[in-house]
């Protein structure tokens, strides 16, 4: 009987690891087509534009023109929903005086495509690509701006372009890190994507690296923060926070909004 017993249990556990590896992207990549509101609808004025990719997709997304601004915050969200759930982000932004562009990876709102780990450092290169041919903004005056997934596309451009700065706001060090914090049955080598922000910041020198993360965060722990901020290089700066890792924006708005405008002026010192 325990015989029988270890024998169904070990057929249950392997076929969860092969649930788990055939559709590790419909769990990883979470889009959403619809946009639920618009700049408008807040009261925000912002140009839809497109732009393409080396690999022929249009990859959709909002640029907020603060008048006089020399710097623009490329926004990079996490792996769910789309553009239309970020907009207090922007505002927030705007207020601090930056210009702002947010834009959906391929597969999520109204960018063609299918999302996967190479075609979203291919939208954020052609989105970057956009601000310096169509914008006219000197790579130094960009600063990027990755959340959760976001953190390595945004530490992925920071590694390929002179970029003015780069924040990482409850971003993983890489997926098979954060796959063991959350299966840790799961043999790691299983994992497919690597999304690794930590193997970016190894290599990204002389940026100004901001790095936020919430002591409460439920799904990549507190401990992701510090290994980023451990493997940048300086000037770095590490601010820790509360909340969840889903309303973390708006239970520690003051605090974010506080180093925002901290780091902001420390660029402009610099």
């Amino acid at each position: 009987m325990l015989f029988k017993i270890l024998i169904a249990l070990g057929g249950i556990y392997l076929f969860l690891i092969l649930v788990l590896f055939l559709f590790q992207g419909q769990m990883l990549f979470l889009p959403e087509k619809d946009h639920f509101r618009s700049p408008q609808s807040m009261g925000l004025e912002a140009e839809d534009v497109w732009v393409e990719t080396k690999d022929g997709k249009q990859i959709h997304g909002w640029y907020f023109n603060k008048v006089n601004a020399e710097k623009v915050v490329v926004l990079s969200h996490g792996n769910a929903g789309n553009i239309s759930g970020r907009l207090e982000i922007a505002e927030m932004l705007l207020d601090l005086g930056v210009s702002v562009l947010m834009y959906d990876y391929r597969g999520y709102g109204k960018s063609e495509g299918r999302p996967s780990e190479k075609g979203l450092y291919k939208d954020i290169e052609a989105v970057i690509g956009f601000l310096k041919d169509q914008k006219n903004y000197p790579e130094n005056q960009i600063i990027l701006y990755g959340r959760s997934l976001g953190g390595a596309v945004s530490a992925y451009g920071a590694s390929k372009y002179n970029v003015g700065g780069l924040v990482l706001d409850s971003a993983f060090q890489d997926l098979k890190t954060m796959a063991s914090d959350i299966y840790p049955i799961v043999p790691s080598f299983l994992v497919r994507y690597n999304f690794s922000a930590i193997k970016y910041l190894k290599i990204i020198e002389n940026t100004p690296v901001l790095i936020m993360h919430s002591r409460d965060d439920e799904i990549a722990g507190f401990h992701h923060g510090e290994a980023l901020y451990e493997a940048a290089a300086e000037p770095k700066t590490f601010v820790p926070l509360r909340g969840g890792h889903n309303d973390l924006f708006f239970t520690s708005n003051n605090a974010i909004k506080r180093n925002w405008k901290e780091f902001l002026e420390q660029l402009d010192q610099d």
